[in-house]
């Protein structure tokens, strides 16, 4: 029997959905629908898709979509966007634990009622080799590849990169590379982290981060590349405003080397030289 378009557009089989391709607006297809996951209420929550890059599977958000007719339609996402979102094993069971982990580590994809309203400032940290004709300061060790230790002299990482803030001329934070025990999913996850907690052993090439543990770092938000999301750098600051952390409290202490101290435009110039000076 027949029914009308809009009689059959309001129910879908859960078979005609698996395999099913997911789309942008433009109808190209950018992964194909393997599961679902619903809720206690039988809502579908997430789905389960391969990205086919190396068989990843990624959890989709169902906020994001839209139910076509013969696709799933991503709403504003892109094909960039997906590749942003941390892989998952397949058929892996979807904890309270894991699902916290999502929205913690990647707020701006599976948890956007909290990040509404949040605008970036200007400029925004970038990575030191994107910065243009900047480099370190003289004097500033490079603590790329040195060992990240938390508060409780655990070990959290490696230092994988600097983030400079174009308009204070310094090392605003640094990238680590978290180690893969601290957290539930399998993603390379990289977090910031301000200059203004870390203490540098240069001996031992060590940093240790004075306010947080290990696994407290590991509960930052993920550090994707780039120039810093706006979301990411709110949640960090606030994250280590709450343990008293202050750029002011870096530039009175009486540590050296001061990791803040950080990039000067290359060829000099008596401007850069100054600021520079100053942040240390």
């Amino acid at each position: 029997m027949k029914t009308p378009d809009s009689a059959a557009a309001r129910y879908r089989r859960v078979r005609k959905i698996l395999g099913s391709p997911v789309t942008d607006g433009h109808g190209r297809k950018l992964a194909t629908v393997r599961d679902l996951a619903l809720d206690e209420g039988g809502v579908v929550r997430y789905l389960e898709i391969d990205l086919g890059l190396f068989r990843k599977h990624v959890l989709l958000p169902a906020h994001a979509i839209d139910w076509g007719v013969d696709a799933v339609v991503l709403r504003e996402w892109t094909e960039e966007t997906l590749r942003q979102l941390p892989p998952i094993d397949e058929g892996v069971a979807l904890t309270a634990a894991l699902e916290d982990e999502l929205r913690r580590a990647f707020p701006r994809f599976y948890d956007p009622e909290s990040v509404a309203g949040v605008e970036a400032s200007e400029p925004r940290p970038v990575p030191l080799k994107e910065a243009k004709r900047f480099q370190l300061a003289e004097g500033t060790p490079d603590v790329r590849g040195w060992t990240v230790f938390g508060a409780d002299d655990e070990r959290a990482g490696t230092v994988a990169d600097l983030l400079v803030d174009p308009a204070a001329l310094r090392i605003r934070y640094l990238v680590v590379d978290l180690a893969d025990d601290l957290f539930l999913l399998r993603d390379d996850r990289h977090v910031p982290v301000p200059t203004e907690a870390v203490e540098l052993r240069e001996r031992g090439r060590d940093v240790w981060v004075r306010t947080h543990t290990a696994k407290e770092l590991a509960e930052l938000p993920a550090y994707l590349g780039g120039p810093v999301d706006p979301v990411v750098q709110r949640r960090v600051d606030e994250a280590f405003a709450a343990r008293g952390t202050s750029p002011a409290a870096t530039m009175r202490a009486e540590t050296a080397p001061d990791p803040s101290a950080a990039a000067t435009p290359q060829g000099g110039g008596e401007r850069g030289s100054a600021e520079a000076s100053a942040a240390s």
